[in-house]
């Protein structure tokens, strides 16, 4: 088993028109019955042994809206993830919410079944802005949750933003930030906002509905995030995580670092650590039938080539203020292609990237252009 589980709860009560997550409008007893199911997939995981048993260091509930399903349900799965699994004492046990879920009772009941960290959906604290989004929740909902959270005793708050939406200033992403700020969470994840096929607000932007903002535009705000939240304390150790020291996202660090994680849940995501990944099918109904008939839920598996090993083992540290460090790509990648991505990695404009012998990172600027910047690095492996 690898150290770090994640679990897809894939109910909302409603899909916002800019995601493109798997997820479900859920009736209460499709939300309850989904529950038995995972924990059947649970006990299928055992019965292959895909890998052998560790004390696991993170448990992740992510979604869709796991602060949608009552804390008992909560309280039931991690007991059944006990009885298969040691979870160290130390653990963190991340779980994705609403603002609005966030109350003192089930605030109080997530800390007492063994929840350590809380992922807050805040996205915005503009009324303009949260209409846009057709969030469910207000600004005051966003200070109420940390307050709660706060009250029941978690120390490990992260807040989630979004910018680039249509119409933003700088100003008013400057607001959110400073609100965001204010309420002190230990960490902070900010989205640019993507326009993702099969969501309404790609079909919004296709029809002249709704217009983007121009790059320009959104790496400034980019820029202005990476500026205000490092003065405050916070220190940017990935593309779009922001963490006061001690508090970077175990579970979310150990990915970026290609450490084996097991994903449960239609369309969740596993690693074995190596070349192998693969992932659920993207269907309740199809994820289902294959638990009832005693099959894990597999669509697709993928052994990634050593080429493909090679890019994504540099894509990922890129990802981080840690970088590419020499040494390990001297072992991972070899000494020739080292020095090729070295080569080509100082042929980027300065603005781009921190290089010296021993370590070559992005800069916010490049943090911003990442897909272009690894477009161009990856030549030098070719």
């Amino acid at each position: 088993m690898p150290p770090h589980l994640y679990l897809h709860m894939p109910f909302c009560r409603r899909k916002c028109p800019y995601c493109d997550f798997f997820k479900k409008v859920p009736g209460l007893l499709q939300s309850a019955a989904y529950f038995r199911v995972l924990q059947a997939e649970l006990d299928l995981a055992v019965k292959v042994n895909r890998s052998s048993p560790n004390c696991l260091e993170t448990v992740y509930f992510g979604g869709g809206t796991p602060s949608l399903h009552p804390p008992e349900e909560i309280a039931r799965l991690l007991r059944k993830i006990e009885q298969l699994w040691p979870i160290s004492p130390e653990a963190e046990i991340t779980l994705e919410a609403n603002p609005g879920d966030v109350t003192p009772e089930n605030a109080m009941a997530w800390r007492k079944v063994g929840i350590s960290r809380l992922s807050i959906g805040a996205q915005s604290f503009s009324p303009r802005k949260l209409g846009l989004l057709y969030r469910d929740h207000q600004t005051a909902d966003n200070q109420r949750a940390v307050a709660n959270a706060h009250s029941a005793g978690f120390e490990n708050v992260s807040l989630d933003l979004i910018f680039g939406l249509p119409g933003e200033t700088l100003e008013e992403w400057k607001t959110d930030i400073h609100a965001a700020i204010a309420l002190v969470p230990r960490h902070v994840s900010l989205y640019n906002l993507e326009y993702h096929e099969a969501t309404p607000f790609h079909r919004w932007r296709q029809s002249g509905r709704i217009t983007p903002l121009s790059e320009d535009l959104e790496a400034e705000m980019y820029r202005l995030a990476h500026e205000v939240l490092t003065s405050h304390g916070y220190e940017h150790y990935e593309i779009s995580n922001f963490a006061r020291p001690g508090f970077r996202s175990r579970h979310n660090w150990a990915c970026w670092q290609g450490k084996p994680y097991l994903g449960l849940g239609p369309s969740a995501h596993s690693f074995d650590g190596q070349a192998l990944r693969w992932n659920n099918v993207a269907d309740l109904d199809r994820y289902t039938a294959a638990i009832e008939c005693g099959d894990l839920p597999i669509e697709n598996e993928t052994t990634l080539s050593p080429r493909e090993k090679a890019e994504e083992w540099i894509a990922l540290n890129l990802r981080t203020s840690d970088g590419v460090q020499h040494s390990e790509a001297v072992h991972v990648l070899g000494e020739d292609a080292t020095n090729r991505l070295w080569q080509r990695a100082e042929r980027l404009p300065e603005s781009l990237r921190i290089i010296t012998p021993d370590r070559l990172t992005l800069t916010p600027d490049g943090w911003f252009r990442e897909n272009s910047v690894l477009v161009d690095i990856f030549e030098a492996l070719a």
